[in-house]
């Protein structure tokens, strides 16, 4: 990538999230919430702060709002991914996104989840269902003065941060951190290898998300150049 005001500096390597509100948000999401509390009344699981599904809880289902949501969610996969692959697919062929993964967590009394990555699949993203009483911005603080129920990305020179030597020339580098602040209906796809944690959640009501796994995957065998020119 090139800066825009300068030709001969390049910024090289960006990391790439996609973000948008579902626009059938308001129909769709008091079903997931339905569906999602019978589920797991059915299917109780381990007590603790966090509910999580099995990833595969839809595979048989015809719910509305569940294929609904699937649909958006392989629609923004499929744009980010074209967009960022665009000078190396090939158009000509055929491509199938596959969520490999699709399972949602209910989560209260300080339920949080540590930092991590995804595996087996290129993207992987956060549907936000219920998110009344998550940090809305910076300046929206829990009661322990952390933000309350957000997603953070870290950026991948942060592995660089520790020990490392710092001046005014690499000042940038503290900018390593991106915060998504939960709003209903709103989804987020980012690189399954981007780091990144939930910050804790206690609120009057549940916090309710969606998480999934995606790959893309077409017609044509997947060949890698491995010239040195």
């Amino acid at each position: 990538m090139v800066s825009k005001s300068k030709n001969h500096i390049h910024q090289l390597w960006p990391v790439t999230i996609l973000s948008r509100r579902f626009g059938k948000y308001q129909q769709v999401n008091p079903e997931l919430i339905r569906y999602f509390e019978e589920y797991r009344a059915a299917h109780p699981g381990a007590p603790g702060p966090v509910y999580a599904s099995p990833d595969n809880f839809s595979a048989d289902s015809d719910n509305q709002a569940i294929l609904a949501l699937q649909k958006f969610i392989m629609d923004n996969v499929f744009e980010v991914a074209s967009e960022v692959n665009n000078a190396y697919w090939n158009k000509k062929q055929a491509f199938n996104v596959n969520l490999t993964g699709l399972w949602f967590q209910i989560s209260n009394r300080y339920g949080f989840h540590e930092t991590h990555v995804h595996g087996n699949c290129s993207w992987s993203g956060v549907y936000y269902v219920q998110t009344r009483g998550c940090s809305n911005g910076p300046d929206d603080l829990g009661e322990n003065g952390q933000p309350n129920g957000i997603t953070r990305f870290y950026g991948p020179h942060i592995e660089y941060q520790a020990g490392g030597h710092g001046d005014l020339g690499n000042f940038y580098l503290q900018d390593h951190t991106f915060d998504s602040y939960p709003e209903d209906g709103k989804l987020v796809v980012f690189p399954s290898h981007l780091k990144h944690m939930v910050f804790p959640y206690n609120g009057e009501q549940d916090r309710i998300i969606v998480s999934f796994h995606a790959q893309i995957n077409g017609d044509e065998e997947l060949r890698y150049s491995y010239s040195s020119t």
